[in-house]
């Protein structure tokens, strides 16, 4: 059917079903075969878009964000169920941080992927949740295109179309908090995608971020705003995100996958999860099992944001997430950072928390989770120390 015809239709649709609800009125029978009809050209158009596109599998192109070879989009390999927490273990199967680098020069971008939950959450959007977003390099910088949005477990979308068929090198990210059971790239018939033939990273090896919810992409929109993801393009490097929602707690577990992770730099964000005393238990711990696997790997420890809350909660270092409370935790990694530099211990680095997502009080969600404003201002900060620490000017 005519393409000008269903859109006829569908805005038949749309008026009536809004004027039968203002109305508050059953649609006619009339209506109803109206709406039907519509809805069954409209969905014979996606059925064949998708038949006209050429999909391959995610695994054929290049995987970036995690360490490990095995065919899943898993943040541990397999051997780290009977290591880790079993909730460490469940959050490493979202997929946050991972994403598919690919060269195409095809008119046409698509993504066919399953999700293995399609959680609802009430402080993120749907897209950060269970969706992707795309990237393309533009004049040596990473720029947003578009999101495919997810509509439940299986999803077919095209994400971008109508573009001219220069090569151009893109960057798919997957879901923040979700698991992915296979995804796939779709192109135009008679175009070509494969792998970029050298990487454009700047530097060989991963920074490594091990953190909190936040660090996983707590509240960010879509997958791309997440801070790790957001520094990975900011300086052009690629980032391993091993944040566990509610599960930062500088585990000697989790320590023996950073040591695997033949990392450049590691980003300890674990404070807010962590109790005063298991920072001053684990903390410095942590730091020394690191440099064991690799002393010369740089360490940078972050404190803890101040949950916007904490400035109207009484002052009692007793209540998690008080002002007091977030002090004594902030206190607790500094006294680890100290020990740390009075074993002799090089290349260990430290950032407070002043201003580390503004000050105007307007970078969260919920009051804790960031907001893309957020993740966007403590992306700055920490990118601004990796630089220092890195010699990436």
């Amino acid at each position: 059917m005519d393409r000008f015809v269903y859109i006829i239709l569908l805005l038949g649709v749309t008026f009536n079903g809004a004027f039968a609800a203002s109305c508050n009125k059953t649609l006619s029978p009339k209506t109803e075969i109206l709406n039907s009809l519509a809805v069954s050209v409209l969905a014979d158009s996606d059925k064949k878009e998708s038949t006209d596109l050429k999909y391959v599998d995610g695994f054929s192109l290049r995987i970036m964000g995690k360490y490990h070879p095995e065919k899943n989009y898993h943040r541990l390999p397999a051997k780290f169920e009977e290591i880790v927490r079993p909730a460490v273990w469940s959050l490493s199967k979202n997929s946050s941080g991972i994403s598919i680098h690919f060269t195409t020069n095809s008119p046409v971008v698509a993504a066919k992927w399953k999700v293995t939950r399609y959680p609802r959450r009430a402080n993120m959007a749907q897209i950060g949740t269970s969706g992707l977003d795309l990237y393309c390099l533009v004049d040596g910088n990473w720029q947003y295109v578009n999101s495919a949005v997810p509509s439940g477990l299986e999803n077919e979308k095209t994400i971008i179309s109508d573009m001219d068929t220069a090569y151009k090198e893109f960057i798919v990210n997957l879901p923040l908090y979700d698991g992915v059971e296979y995804v796939e790239i779709g192109i135009e018939p008679g175009f070509s995608i494969s792998t970029p033939k050298k990487s454009t990273f700047r530097t060989n090896k991963a920074i490594v971020f091990y953190g909190t919810s936040i660090t996983q992409g707590a509240s960010a929109s879509r997958p791309g705003m997440a801070y790790p993801s957001i520094i990975s393009r900011k300086l052009n490097v690629e980032t391993m995100n091993f944040g566990f929602s509610g599960n930062g707690r500088f585990e000697e577990s989790v320590g023996k996958a950073l040591c695997e992770t033949g990392a450049g730099l590691i980003v300890l964000d674990c404070t807010p999860n962590s109790s005063p005393e298991t920072i001053k238990n684990n903390a410095l711990e942590l730091i020394k099992q690191i440099r064991a696997c690799n002393p010369e790997i740089p360490i940078l420890l972050v404190e803890s944001i101040v949950r916007e809350y904490a400035h109207f909660r009484k002052s009692d270092s007793s209540v998690f997430g008080g002002l007091k409370y977030i002090e004594w935790q902030n206190q607790e990694l500094r006294n680890s950072f100290l020990k740390a530099v009075e074993l002799g211990m090089s290349d260990i680095y430290y950032l407070e928390s002043d201003d580390l997502i503004g000050a105007d009080h307007e970078a969260t969600v919920d009051g804790t989770h960031l907001s893309d404003l957020g993740m966007v201002r403590i992306a700055e900060k920490i990118s601004e120390k990796i630089v220092e620490i890195l010699n990436l000017e």
